[in-house]
């Protein structure tokens, strides 16, 4: 009863009309491309965007730090509950079938009454869902809602990769098929959505590219502490920031810089360093990795780095490397905001060509593609932004040009005026 008489005095703080509630798992202060997303939408949306997001993250099951300090600064209002949905990696979590169950259907029961109660509080035009996969239940309920715009958001990973549950994809569809709007954020995507829901439906489906925001991520001098701190001063820098997983292909950057020279004739006769900025569940391999390629001393693994650094790290870089690809699972990049990101600090980009990357970098323009599976192209196209001074202030320029037309502003209004349809059923 206490939680119910906590979701119903911070529903009464709602002051003014929602226009859109996102549902979004996935939420600062957790780290990752959606929860950028989300919040970048939120932040931009002049109010229009009230957030239902989680205390506790679901991948360990432990309480989410900062999200009351995130929560406090946020311009925008946001209602949390303990979770969205089941922890799936928690050491505390219990093997009983039943008692997991009886817990998943807990959780549903506290969202469904606070979404109840929302609707009742001040009814929201629409309903934006932001992850498929865990949601799908929700989805298809909402649908039987009469005035209420149910909008399903699609980053990429949740529509491509074969997962245990629902291996042939059949609840992914239903969802998608009781959406009354489809958001993707790559032509990738959306090619994916379109050939799981067929035709007539795909006519729903709306490209929404990733944005970034551009009075952040700009272009500035090397922040000389940090260089120091990390043993950086005097090196050309590639740098990675993103969530340590296996598609992101810091892998094969680690074997391609290995690869390369110490150090190079020319303006930049000095030798290089790899910056690698963020965790995950690959980091231990990508150490292991590194000490076994002979580059454990040129590497530096930065770690989680606070959000209010995070712009001064990509700024430490020189050239920007993911040579994303898609695994035996179908896993993929479904767009890769880091790219856009590291475009408006002034960096060219590596992409790899699988996913959606392409939607984001276009070769030879704010970037160079390559094949992520191919250490021999990464290598190449590092060496060639190490040397080539004229390609890389080319492309670096070219970046800060096509990030520029990408504003995050620009895509909120875009995604309230998806909100703000008026649904057919």
């Amino acid at each position: 009863m206490s939680a119910a008489l906590s979701v119903v005095s911070e529903v009464a703080v709602v002051a003014e009309r929602m226009q859109v509630l996102l549902v979004a798992n996935n939420f600062p202060p957790v780290r990752g491309g959606s929860a950028a997303v989300y919040d970048s939408l939120a932040r931009h949306s002049g109010g229009g965007v009230t957030v239902l997001a989680p205390r506790i993250n679901y991948a360990d099951g432990l309480p989410i730090i900062g999200w009351r300090e995130h929560d406090r600064r946020a311009p925008y209002a946001i209602i949390r509950l303990a979770l969205l949905r089941t922890i799936i990696n928690s050491p505390l979590r219990p093997s009983n079938r039943l008692f997991l169950a009886l817990h998943d259907m807990l959780i549903r029961l506290r969202i469904v009454w606070t979404l109840g109660r929302l609707i009742y509080a001040d009814r929201p035009h629409a309903i934006c869902v932001g992850e498929l996969l865990a949601s799908s239940w929700m989805v298809r309920l909402l649908r039987f809602l009469p005035g209420i715009r149910v909008v399903v958001y699609v980053h990429g990973e949740e529509i491509t990769t074969v997962e245990r549950y629902d291996k042939q994809s059949r609840r992914r569809i239903q969802a998608l098929r009781a959406a009354d709007a489809i958001i993707v954020v790559s032509r990738f995507t959306q090619r994916i959505v379109s050939e799981l829901i067929g035709p007539t439906a795909a006519t729903r489906v709306t490209l929404l590219e990733n944005g970034v925001d551009t009075q952040r991520f700009t272009p500035a001098p090397k922040c000389t502490q940090l260089q120091a701190l990390y043993g950086l001063t005097g090196h050309f820098v590639f740098v990675s920031v993103c969530r340590l997983l296996e598609k992101k292909g810091i892998d094969n950057a680690l074997r391609a810089f290995a690869s390369l020279e110490p150090g190079h004739a020319g303006s930049h006769d000095r030798d290089s360093r790899y910056l690698i900025v963020g965790t995950g569940p690959y980091e231990p391999e990508l150490r292991r990795l590194a000490v076994e390629l002979g580059v454990a001393d040129r590497v530096v693994f930065a770690g989680a780095v606070a959000e209010s650094d995070l712009v001064e790290h990509y700024r430490l870089g020189d050239v920007f490397v993911m040579p994303n690809r898609q695994l035996a699972n179908g896993d993929t990049e479904g767009f890769g905001l880091v790219f856009l990101e590291a475009n408006s600090c002034g960096l060219p980009v590596i992409a790899g060509s699988d996913g959606g990357s392409l939607d984001a970098v276009t070769h030879d323009a704010n970037g160079l593609v390559v094949d992520g599976k191919s250490v021999q192209q990464i290598a190449d196209a590092m060496r060639r932004l190490r040397e080539d001074d004229a390609l890389r202030e080319r492309i670096a320029r070219t970046g800060i040009e096509t990030a520029s037309r990408a504003d995050w502003k620009q895509k909120a209004r875009a995604f309230l005026k998806v909100c703000a349809e008026e649904t057919t059923a």
